[in-house]
């Protein structure tokens, strides 16, 4: 982060509130004692750049005084700022730089390029409290390594996108393939989904030769081209049932298995589904039961089709052997 920056965060957390002022001279002054060793006129030229930046938030008001005129500067709103707490509460500066961890490797980068100066802010603040930076050494985010970060995702194509599922626009798109490409004409964009890191764009399919391709599951990253074009036709769908049938999410179940014991420690340390529950299988030595409810979905069927007859014995649902 670059001096200036940091010195401008420091003179907003300077600033009083409506109500109060400080003179340029008493900012630079206080700054002085929080080791930012720049000139009155350089502290000035910040303040000035500050009043652009957040015309209704800072005020500035100038007084004739003995030895010429003065600046005097003072809140008069925190809208246009960022958070207050970002610049005076070192605990949430502490998680917010925390989360961007996670969220680095889990939100689409032009997302995360939206929360710059937030993260920024959260940072720079973290960074002046010696008990923040203990906790960012004693703790550390590990992503997936099978999938570490978002695809990038082309800048123009999502802003387009994300007009079009605000302004119930058509889109008109061409997808990268295995085999080259492809176009569709006419989508009607339904909602974003981020799934392990990946951002899909659902979206009914008028134009499609059968029921099974009129719900679409796009990636974001795999679409080069996008154009929206205004539509009067409003979906048919429903999104959640839409996106159920895309993601091939089916009725929640209660799942009964038989482990080993390595699976056993596994599920133990990382459980599957909710309410998840180990018991030792007194009938079958070494063997544990794991009780659990959870989405019958796609990834649970390729999940359990590893897994069965070495790993683990279905018991229940019966239909699921």
């Amino acid at each position: 982060m670059s001096d200036q920056l940091r010195r401008q965060i420091e003179i907003l957390k300077l600033l009083p509130r409506p109500g109060l002022a400080k003179s340029t001279g008493d900012i630079h002054k206080e700054l002085k004692e929080r080791d930012h060793a720049s000139s009155k006129r350089t502290i000035e030229r910040d303040l000035e750049n500050l009043l652009e930046v957040f015309p209704m938030s800072v005020h500035k008001e100038s007084k004739q005084g003995t030895n010429g005129r003065t600046n005097y500067w003072h809140l008069t709103s925190l809208k246009g700022l960022l958070p207050e707490t970002l610049l005076n509460d070192n605990d949430a500066a502490l998680a917010l730089t925390m989360l961007k961890q996670q969220a680095y490797n889990r939100l689409p980068r032009s997302v995360v390029k939206r929360l710059d100066s937030l993260w920024q802010q959260a940072t720079t603040t973290a960074e002046t409290d010696k008990r923040a930076q203990q906790w960012m050494q004693l703790i550390q985010y590990l992503p997936d390594p099978m999938r570490p970060e978002s695809p990038p995702i082309d800048g123009d194509v999502q802003n387009t996108i994300e007009e079009a599922l605000a302004s119930s626009d058509a889109l008109d798109l061409t997808i990268a393939t295995l085999d080259g490409e492809t176009r569709l004409e006419g989508l009607l964009p339904l909602r974003l989904l981020l799934q392990e890191e990946i951002l899909y764009l659902l979206a009914e399919y008028p134009s499609a030769p059968n029921m099974d391709e009129s719900i679409q599951l796009l990636p974001l990253h795999r679409i080069t081209k996008a154009e929206a074009r205004l539509s009067f036709d409003d979906s048919s769908l429903e999104p959640d049932l839409a996106q159920s049938f895309a993601l091939g999410m089916e009725d929640s179940i209660r799942l009964v298995i038989r482990v080993n014991r390595p699976l056993a420690e596994a599920l133990f340390n990382r459980p599957i589904g909710r309410d998840q529950s180990l018991e030792e299988d007194s009938a079958n030595p070494g063997c544990y039961v794991v009780t659990t409810f959870i989405d019958n979905s796609p990834q649970l069927k390729r999940w359990l089709a590893r897994r069965n007859g070495g790993e683990l014995v279905i018991i229940e649902p019966k239909w699921l052997v």
